[in-house]
């Protein structure tokens, strides 16, 4: 499914300039994993969906379209995805993404309280200045993103103000994620909210009212987006799978 600015900017509320920079004008990345094989810059799904969210995100919260869409902000986020990829490919080892994260932002970091945090919470250790997601391991995943951050010339407020946000954006598309793949990560162990949630009926149904929860913010900046993704989260619980499980 080719995703266009106008559905964009009419079914998911992005900014009619964010959208169109997204869906027409920035060219695929050339050598970039994450874009691997891919002919266009937007495909369906929410890996490359919540690139333009997420702009439009920091747009509503007070950064600059000429900021956010500069190309070397954009192609700063490009090669950090590129190693995201390699990292969640297995190519390279959680101490080499975070290494790879150093020597990418090194020259660029205008945020450095956020940085700080960010390679502090990737080596294991207590962010300082802000607070993230870490009551649930699988919900954590979406803080590699906000390495894209730290090359702007924001305060600190700022960050703090913008970080619910941001996980109320991110939690719910993870936890999507977490409902569709469910049957297949108790097989393989990874990361799941519903089963770090207890992993029985009462979890499916404790991490259905946290998605509730974090879309209630989301839909008080994006309606659009928020009522699309509350209507997905409504969905996943009848999946074959997850209605078996609360049957």
């Amino acid at each position: 499914m080719v995703v266009t600015s106008r559905i964009l900017q009419e079914k998911m509320g992005v900014d009619p300039e964010i959208a169109d920079y997204f869906a027409n004008q920035r060219p695929v990345p050339a050598n970039n994993l994450f874009w691997n094989n891919k002919r266009i810059y937007l495909s369906s799904g929410f890996g490359f969906l919540t690139i333009p969210f997420a702009f439009d995100l920091m747009f509503k919260c007070g950064i600059s379209k000429s900021v956010l869409l500069d190309d070397r902000h954009v192609t700063l986020m490009e090669n950090g995805f590129d190693q995201l990829k390699r990292y969640e490919n297995q190519l390279i080892s959680s101490e080499d993404f975070l290494n790879a994260c150093k020597q990418l932002l090194k020259e660029h970091i205008k945020q450095p309280n956020l940085a700080s945090d960010l390679f502090s919470l990737f080596s294991g250790m207590s962010p300082r200045f802000f607070q993230f997601e870490q009551q649930f391991k699988a919900l954590a995943r979406s803080d590699s993103f906000l390495f894209t951050l730290v090359d702007m010339d924001v305060a600190d407020k700022w960050v703090s103000d913008f970080l619910p946000y941001w996980y109320a954006l991110a939690r719910p598309i993870l936890l999507l994620d977490d409902f569709k793949d469910l049957m297949e990560d108790r097989v393989s162990n990874d990361e799941n909210t519903i089963i770090e949630l207890g992993n029985d009926k009462a979890a499916i149904l404790k991490a259905y009212e946290l998605g509730l929860q974090d879309l209630n913010l989301l839909r008080s900046i994006n309606p659009e987006l928020g009522a699309i993704m509350k209507k997905l989260l409504e969905d996943a619980l009848n999946f074959q799978h997850i209605k078996g499980l609360l049957s």
